[in-house]
């Protein structure tokens, strides 16, 4: 497939956009029977000065001065049937309630878990609480697939001295519990996959109050990537970390570990759920609060058998179809050969190397339409804005969605926010009519929006 694209960089770690120069403000596409503005890059949409905009409508409460509230759903997934927040009629709506803002999450911070009701007016249900949340992972509350009734998030348990994941049923009102957290869960419901939360060193991303006692041994035997049964709680360990080193370090494992904390720290099951990828990050101290990581995805089947190497620096991706992942990262161009930032295509064949590039744009949180061909991304903080936008796959056309202000504690923030940062994190309801987002925008803090974008779906451009 054949691209009209433009050399474009973004660095993560600032969350800066380089300013490129146009001769002229870049007009959208014309075609005055489309409600919708069409472009023919990313960079067009950046610098766009005539783009219709879709409203978001606020679906939760701000509390008041004396007692902000702020929800979010702190979405990331990798597949259509994983943290899905809403049920499969698409009338309830998950979310977490929290009461903090700009600072780092305590143990003693509690998040309400709860739902909106969009068919009776956005009524608010709280269905149980968690101390067990981050800010860039929430609790991992989701619907389990395949479910009608049942939702699932983590927690602590009830002496604070270990993770554990709460299910509840919405017809029968009651509360079960499962001694592991999870992070992600099969396809059919019946198979969750999970890691140990207390590890992480990912910033934002980390569960507070438990401790790792293997923070001093850079790869332990005794964790690792972990599957459970969701019915009877029952788990195993399917490789540990330090057999998954090995695989990292084929050649010999390094020896300069002194500071270092590998560990496991994304999982994401294919649509059928007979392999998932794993992310296994190498993380070091380089100076005292700092740290650098290498990260690498690799898949394997529920057996922790048939390891195969997906590629480095694996980021914000998604799950095309059992054998391909759609990836947005630095990677290498298979056209040009250079490596620039954006969407690719690639492959679980073991090579590590992009079969196709759809675009280039900055980092992004990746989610596929359910009809296969829309792209649903957004951008960080882009000069105090961040994008919202939707790629065409058929005719490799962009549509802007909104342009947000990113605000933090009520005012405008250009800068990188870090871990409080309030990411879009996108999703589409089950109809694929509308978008879900968290953000900031209006100045209340985190807060979740509806957007409809049903002129968009049944317009498509041609």
């Amino acid at each position: 497939m054949k691209h009209i694209v433009s050399a474009l960089l973004f660095c993560a770690s600032t969350l800066i956009f380089p300013l490129l120069t146009f001769g002229a403000v870049p007009k959208s596409v014309d075609n005055p029977d489309l409600p919708y503005s069409v472009y023919n890059s990313f960079e067009e949409v950046l610098y766009a000065e005539d783009a219709k905009y879709f409203e978001p409508v606020r679906i939760s409460p701000i509390g008041n001065n004396r007692q902000p509230w702020y929800h979010g759903f702190f979405f990331y997934n990798c597949a259509h049937h994983e943290l899905q927040q809403f049920d499969p009629s698409g009338r309830y709506m998950l979310g977490m309630r929290i009461f903090i803002e700009g600072r780092k999450v305590q143990p003693f911070d509690r998040g309400e878990i709860g739902y909106f009701d969009l068919k009776n007016g956005n009524k608010w249900t709280k269905i149980g609480e968690t101390t067990a949340w981050n800010w860039q992972q929430g609790c991992r509350l989701q619907w389990i697939p395949g479910s009608m009734d049942e939702i699932i998030w983590n927690d602590r348990s009830h002496d604070g001295k270990s993770l554990v994941s709460r299910i509840y049923n919405i017809k029968t009102q009651q509360t079960r519990t499962l001694s592991f957290p999870v992070y992600t869960i099969s396809p059919n419901g019946k198979t969750a996959l999970s890691i140990n939360f207390e590890r992480i060193v990912h910033g934002g991303c980390k569960y507070v109050g438990i401790n790792d006692p293997y923070k001093n041994i850079w790869a332990p035997d005794e964790i690792g990537i972990w599957k459970m049964d969701m019915q009877s709680g029952k788990k195993e360990m399917l490789v540990s970390v330090r057999e998954m080193a090995q695989v990292m370090y084929p050649e010999g494992l390094p020896e300069d570990t002194v500071n270092g904390t590998l560990y496991v720290f994304r999982e994401g099951f294919n649509p059928s759920g007979n392999r998932f990828i794993a992310f296994l990050k190498d993380a070091r101290q380089t100076v005292p609060g700092r740290t650098s990581a290498r990260t690498e995805g690799f898949s394997m089947n529920l057996e922790g058998k048939d390891i195969k190497y997906f590629y480095r620096e694996p980021s914000h991706h998604f799950w095309l179809n059992d054998n391909e992942i759609m990836d947005n990262g630095y990677h290498q161009d298979p056209v040009s050969g250079e490596r620039v930032r954006g969407y690719f295509r690639f492959v679980d064949d073991g090579s590590g190397r992009a079969k196709e590039k759809y675009f280039d744009a900055p980092n992004g949180h990746i989610t596929l339409h359910p009809n296969g061909e829309w792209i649903l991304t957004d951008t960080y903080n882009i000069d105090g804005e961040i994008h919202l936008y939707m790629y065409h796959i058929p005719t490799e056309k962009f549509v802007p969605l909104n342009k947000l202000t990113y605000k933090l504690g009520g005012y405008l923030y250009p800068y990188n926010p870090g871990i409080f940062r309030v990411d879009l994190h996108p999703r589409f309801t089950p109809d694929g009519k509308s978008v879900s987002i968290d953000s900031s925008h209006d100045g209340f803090g985190r807060q979740m929006y509806m957007i409809d974008i049903s002129k968009i779906i049944d317009n498509p451009p041609n």
